[in-house]
């Protein structure tokens, strides 16, 4: 199922995220959240049925009507907030979802505190998160193969023995003239990513084929050549290629779908934190405050609340100034 089927069975449909909390910038995305029914036919399925649909940047998300009610139950959040939004955030609605809106209080339990403070615990590690992607830049040039190469030379490649002070040390490949199209190779036996290397010149087909694959090409080596042209060992680390080229595609798919007004400060060194992150710290900090006292989180924000989270939001408080707050907030409702 897609977006589109799913948008023919909606009960309830909204605009979430900042526009919903009153954070909003002219640069901040449009969040949609929905939920929607599914034939009851779909659970008898013997196979995985539809949970949830999404578009490629997560800013849509349909939620089935059962996956709803399993996640306000556990108290999420970012789903219990649905129960509760603001008129003018609501684009659909239905007989069905007035019933379960009827019923909202019945899903708020004393465990919403736990969510929210622990939703709110993984935010405060987030915002300063040595893996972020802001913070580990990857080069515009995509990672190639033999970047993961190195080599134990027994020869050059005109045939000379190597005359190394130090032989069989292994030797990053783009440290030598070594050039794989050039070569054929064989695996060594009883040793992972290990291939015995082979030079054939203009008329090699090469150790690697092509872009798409990672993987090396072997070929049968004749007995007569074992020694004329063996030029030494290639180890390959295969696996870390794979990650690397991995995490590359991540990294620039990212770049070319996020929100670049939320990370220019950070990337220009201004500020050394994720300032959404910790914004959305103490709002999670603040909705769980207000289910102590009222019995229901709070989703609009007005006043001296609102104009906190906008001053984190825009990096105008040291960190740890926040974290002490955050801090002190969330032994209140521990």
């Amino acid at each position: 199922m897609n977006l589109d089927q799913a948008k023919q069975q909606l009960v309830f449909e909204c605009v979430s995220g900042s526009h919903a909390y009153g954070t909003n910038t002219p640069e901040s995305d449009t969040d949609i959240r929905a939920v929607f029914t599914v034939s009851p036919l779909c659970y008898l399925r013997l196979d995985s049925y539809v949970e949830q649909v999404t578009d490629t940047k997560n800013d849509v998300v349909y939620y089935t009507l059962k996956r709803f009610f399993e996640l306000a139950a556990d108290n999420n959040p970012n789903i219990l907030e649905l129960l509760f939004m603001p008129v003018d955030c609501v684009l659909k609605t239905s007989p069905l979802w007035e019933k379960v809106v009827a019923n909202r209080q019945a899903f708020v339990s004393k465990r919403a505190i736990d969510t929210y403070c622990g939703y709110a615990v993984s935010q405060i590690k987030r915002a300063r998160g040595q893996n972020k992607k802001v913070n580990n830049p990857m080069p515009e040039t995509k990672p190639t193969k033999e970047d993961f190469c190195w080599v134990l030379l027994h020869t050059d490649d005109v045939g000379n023995r190597h005359s190394d002070t130090k032989p069989f040390r292994p030797v990053k490949l783009n440290e030598t003239s070594v050039n794989l199209s050039y070569h054929h190779c064989s695996a060594v036996e009883h040793v992972s990513n290990m291939y015995r290397l082979y030079y054939y010149g203009e008329s090699a087909k090469g150790v690697f084929r092509g872009d798409e694959s990672a993987d090396i090409v072997c070929a049968d080596i004749p007995i007569k050549d074992e020694l004329d042209k063996f030029t030494g060992l290639l180890i390959y680390h295969k696996d870390s290629f794979e990650k690397e080229l991995r995490q590359w595609h991540q990294y620039w798919d990212w770049r070319k779908n996020r929100n670049e007004s939320r990370w220019l400060d950070q990337e220009n060194g201004k500020v050394d934190y994720d300032a959404k992150n910790l914004s959305h710290c103490m709002r999670l900090l603040y909705e769980g405050e207000n289910i102590v006292k009222y019995g229901f989180p709070k989703v609009r924000f007005d006043g001296e609340q609102l104009q906190h989270l906008r001053d984190i939001r825009f990096a105008k408080l040291p960190y740890e100034e926040i974290i002490v707050e955050a801090e002190e907030r969330l032994a209140y409702l521990n």
